[in-house]
């Protein structure tokens, strides 16, 4: 965690690299499927609606985790490769907004990272919704895959 003491500043290269795996990852997959659709007359701009499906969600996240692993592993595994990759995927955010410069962010991540520090293998989401309504795990039934 970043000594909170000092002010946050943007590193350009990571924010490039940031953009890039985002469009690698998401723009040219199932969510462009979405996005090229026209808006619902009734619901658009109503946050209380779904707008997309929870098939539609489950393609665009697989898919997600399938480039970003993609991405991940020629960053360990062939590093001479990734930067070329991350200038490629850039070419599409040219026009995209820089990250904003969130403490919070920063902060909320580390307390989630502290919150399940301690559960080897845990589901955090489970664990959350679990949580949140009102029940709490035993140390005796957490599970652990092996």
């Amino acid at each position: 965690m970043p000594d909170t003491g000092k002010e946050l500043t943007i590193d350009e290269g990571l924010a490039e690299e940031a953009k890039s795996i985002v469009a690698l990852a998401f723009r040219n997959g199932p969510i462009e499927d979405v996005h090229a659709g026209i808006e619902c007359p009734h619901c658009a701009g109503k946050s209380e609606y779904s707008h997309i499906t929870q098939d539609e969600m489950k393609r665009i996240m697989k898919n997600a985790v399938n480039k970003i692993y993609a991405l991940l592993w020629i960053r360990t595994h062939g590093p001479e490769v990734f930067l070329p990759v991350v200038k490629a995927g850039s070419l599409y955010t040219r026009s995209w907004d820089s990250p904003e410069n969130s403490r919070e962010e920063i902060e909320h991540l580390a307390r989630f990272a502290d919150r399940f520090s301690g559960m080897q293998q845990a589901d955090p989401v489970a664990t959350t919704k679990k949580r949140k309504s009102g029940l709490r795990r035993s140390g005796r039934d957490k599970t652990r895959k092996k």
